[in-house]
């Protein structure tokens, strides 16, 4: 599993990069054998991800790369995030964007974490979500 350098230039103390440091620092001592995080090169507001396929499921075995792109205006609305990894799940588009509910800017919830974030986006490898709505892909 690959952990993300969690370096990132000195910069000026805006909102959002005072968020973005915050979760990096969140992230470092909570190391997971499920996910890893961070700045990708040096944008702020861009981020790196992998997420390791469940046992038991399809994607065992694999390491699947995201990409998350924090707006603006987080942690109000959501970050953008999507697989990089090409991916066959009725939750996942074939262009990689992801449908999860967490990730809605009407459900978003400022608590939620990128841990939190990364963990339910593992937790949906194992239970997709598939009531009427729900699937981008059948």
């Amino acid at each position: 599993m690959a952990h993300f350098a969690h370096n990132i230039r000195p910069a000026s103390s805006t909102r959002l990069e005072y968020w973005m440091r915050r979760y990096l620092l969140d992230l470092q001592p909570n190391l997971s054998p499920i996910y890893s995080a961070g700045v990708e090169a040096e944008d702020v507001y861009v981020w790196a991800a992998t997420i390791t396929g469940p046992p038991g499921t399809p994607y065992e075995g694999g390491v699947f790369f995201l990409r998350i792109i924090f707006p603006p205006d987080f942690p109000w609305k959501p970050p953008k995030v999507h697989f990089q990894t090409p991916i066959f799940h009725p939750n996942v588009s074939h262009r990689g964007n992801i449908f999860h509910p967490m990730l809605m800017p009407d459900t978003w919830c400022i608590a939620t974490s990128v841990a939190q974030m990364l963990m339910s986006l593992a937790q949906m490898l194992l239970h997709p979500l598939v009531a009427e709505g729900d699937v981008v892909r059948e």
